[in-house]
Parts: C-alpha cells; structure tokens; sequence
C-alpha cells in the first residue's frame, strides 16, 4: 500500500492519464491489424467491410450519448466505465477467437458494444483535463496528449504486425485487453490524487446545447470549420491520395504507407510544438489562419508528381492541421463552462467523424468523374475557403478582440 501511494505521489495525474492513453491507444492498434487477420481468410472482405460499418456506426451513436454522459457524471467515471467495457469485450473475443468460435455475428455484436463504448469514451477523454491541471498549462497537456497519440499511430501498426504475424491474432487481443487493463489502472490512481477536481454535476434544467450555441457563436464556426474541413481531409486521404498513388507510383502500398507517414510525423512535430509554445494571443486567429497553409500544400501535393516532395508537403499538412487542433481543443477546454462542455466536445466530434464518410464518397464520384488531382484541388479550395470565411467572420473577430463572455445564462 506504501508503495502505491508513493506512486501516486511521484506521478502527477496528467503524467498518468497521458501514459494510460498512450498504452491504450497502443494497444487498439494491435486489434485494427488483428481484425483483418481473422476475418479475412474466414469470411471475406464483404463481412470485414460489415464489421467495420456496424463499429462505425455504433461509434457515432456512442459518441451522441457520450456528451450528455460526461456532462452528468464525472468524465473519469465514463472513461472507466467504458474502458472496463471495452476491456472485457475484446477479452470475450479473444477467447473465442483462441476456441474458433468467433464468427461473423460475434464479430459484429462486439463492435456494437466497442463502438458504443469508445464513442462514449471520447468526450469524456476531451472534458478530463481541465480537471487534472490549471487553466494556464491546458494547451501544454493537450499538446502532449496528442503527440503521444500521433506518435502510436506512427509506431504502433509495425509492433502490432509485427506481434500478430509472429504469434498470432489471438494474443495480439490479449495485449489490447492489457492496454485496457492498464488505462483503468492509471484513471483510478487519478481519482485518488489531490489534483483531479471533477466539475459538480449540473443541475436539472441547466444550459443546454442549443443554449450554449446561442450564447457562443464561435462554436457554430467552429463545428462548420471542422465539418467542411473534413470532409476535405476525407477526401484526399482515403480517395485522392491513394487513386492517384496507384495510377502514378508502382510501388503504391509502400508510397501510400511512407506519406500517410510523413503526415502523421508533422502532426506529431506539429503537437508538440504547440505543447512547448507559449499560447498564442489571439488562439482563435492563430487556429483558423493555419488552415490556409493546409490548403496551399493540399493544392501543391496535387500538382506535384508523387514521391519525396509530396511527402514533404503532407509533412507540413500535418504540423499546421495539429497546431491549429491542438488550439482549438484548448480553446474549448478553457471557454465552455464544464457543465455542458461534454455536450459541446461531443457535438464537435459529431461534426468531425460524421462527415468525414461524406467526404470520402463524394470523392469517389469526384476522382471517377475528374480524375484524382481533382479531389486535392477542390479540397484545397473547401478548406482555403472556409479559413477565409472564418477569418472574416464576427466570432472569430469578437473573440480575437477580447472573447466572448464565459457565462452562459439558464433559461
């Protein structure tokens, strides 16, 4: 016992959230490379692409519950909950997948149940760390909160491939229940450290969205900048970057692979650098500025012959789009008032994740139509667009000249 409250003594609670996150994240790599692995040589690609529907969608659905959750419970309650969730599902079926028992239906039921959960997980996992360090270090936690995240899907893939082709699918699962195990640990020693400060649950008939909306118009630009922007993103990342690849190199998997590479190490570069940067005076300037080089480089990868210079250029992308994400959490984090700041960071991850499937088939019809470097050409121009828009818009302006008030007034 000694030693476990020496633990907590010398680990402050963002050094243990961050850890328990990074092991967390490390360990879902290891079930996106076993997934293929089991389903594939069994039951195809069309039950994969099943699998991979009902988990997105279960997502989506989690994450609209996962607003209001982690506006009325304490967000370390969620995360636990739904890590302990997520824990004993994929220990469900990596026992049956060691036994052969694990066909499609148990396949697809335990998406429901690990989209459900993961979808819940993510508000609840943006609204923690306003409680766990002061207002004037959040942007440096998100900061390194998302390096760590970048820098496990960098390297993650290759240590679960590596894992899953020497010992198998079965036991790649069971380094994903660890991870679990080993995140609930971590969250539980925060509730027990002096910093965490959970925000007091709201009471009934509080603010609502719709209330919040009105009384921060900036969020409205914020959800419209994230939306277009992703369904830009969309585009070319999962169509045009990957048609044109394949029409252009010979070696398609590997130049595919080395610039979805480049892009994930600038948004490592790119985190980082605003987690050690002090906070811009006018963040929300900053933020919404930072889209004009991502649509200048979009616009240049798609002119360019593909190889090391458009690697180069989606190095960039990913530097600028992780600064600007970066402050645009901190800027949520520190302006909406913790009783419905669930709901918003909910919302918001609505925008983001629900139209990036948009993004990607609207593509498809653009690259058939067009070609690939049409898709990069419009994305730039959506993006290029909408920083302008955002620029010139009154919240953007208001809050760059002294920011919107913090109160939100109840009905």
């Amino acid at each position: 016992m000694s030693s476990l409250a020496g633990t907590r003594r010398r680990i402050p609670p963002l050094g243990l959230l961050i850890t328990g996150q990074g092991l967390s994240s490390l360990g879902d790599q290891f079930f996106v490379i076993a997934l293929p692995v089991i389903v594939l040589p069994r039951q195809g690609t069309g039950a994969l692409a099943l699998i991979l529907t009902v988990y997105g969608v279960s997502r989506l659905a989690g994450l609209l519950l996962g607003g209001p959750l982690a506006d009325r419970f304490a967000p370390r309650q969620i995360m636990l909950v739904a890590d302990v969730v997520r824990a004993a599902t994929v220990g469900v079926l990596c026992l049956l997948i060691w036994t052969a028992q694990a066909g499609i239906w148990e396949l697809c039921a335990g998406s429901v149940v690990l989209g459900l959960a993961g979808g819940a997980f993510l508000p609840a996992n943006f609204s923690i760390i306003p409680a766990i360090v002061d207002e004037p270090r959040i942007q440096r936690a998100t900061g390194l909160n998302y390096a760590v995240t970048q820098a496990v899907t960098l390297g993650g893939p290759v240590l679960a491939g590596i894992v899953v082709t020497q010992l198998g699918a079965g036991p790649a699962l069971g380094v994903d229940v660890l991870s679990y195990g080993v995140s609930v640990a971590t969250l539980w020693l925060i509730g027990r450290g002096q910093r965490y400060v959970p925000a007091a649950a709201p009471a009934t008939g509080g603010a609502g969205l719709r209330t919040v909306m009105r009384e921060f118009p900036l969020l409205k630009v914020i959800m419209v900048l994230a939306a277009i922007g992703n369904i830009g993103f969309a585009g070319v990342l999962e169509v045009g970057l990957p048609v044109l690849l394949q029409q252009s190199v010979p070696a398609f998997a590997t130049a595919y692979g080395i610039v979805l590479g480049a892009f994930g190490l600038g948004a490592l570069l790119g985190s980082l650098a605003a987690s050690a940067l002090p906070a811009p005076r006018h963040p929300v300037r900053v933020a919404v500025a930072l889209l004009l080089p991502q649509a200048v480089l979009l616009g240049g990868a798609g002119l360019v012959q593909p190889g090391v210079l458009s690697a180069l250029l989606f190095l960039g992308v990913g530097v600028a789009n992780a600064a600007s994400n970066v402050m645009m959490m901190t800027l949520i984090q520190t302006t909406v008032p913790a009783e419905v700041r669930g709901r918003v960071s909910g919302a918001l991850l609505v925008a983001s994740v629900g139209f990036f499937p948009i993004g990607a088939l609207l593509a498809g019809v653009l690259a058939g139509a067009a070609g690939p470097r049409a898709v990069f050409f419009v994305a730039a121009a959506l993006v290029g667009a909408t920083s302008v828009a955002g620029l010139l818009s009154r919240p953007v302006r208001s809050y760059a000249k002294g920011g919107e008030s913090h109160e939100v007034r109840h009905p």
